[in-house]
């Protein structure tokens, strides 16, 4: 993969991860077919994230939590 490619992939990454709120679910496979990056480096990153209590594992998914506690997911917007 060229220096360039390999930017943009960590900028979709990057962009799709920013986005989601508290409540969003998504999937190691979804990661992979949306941005370009191998599975093995988005699992590392996806993973890293849950390590943070950014994430939550559930399986194959992976739900961004909320830092602010229950009130900010009781508020946040059904998609």
């Amino acid at each position: 993969m060229s220096n360039i490619a390999n930017q943009e992939t960590w900028t979709r990454l990057e962009t799709r991860l920013g986005a989601m709120r508290a409540g969003d679910v998504i999937t190691l496979d979804r990661i992979v077919a949306e941005t370009g990056m191998g599975a093995e480096s988005a699992e590392l990153v996806l993973d890293s994230l849950v390590r943070a209590d950014l994430f939550e594992r559930h399986g194959e998914q992976f739900m961004r939590i909320s830092l602010l506690g229950d009130a900010e997911l009781q508020r946040a917007p059904l998609r």
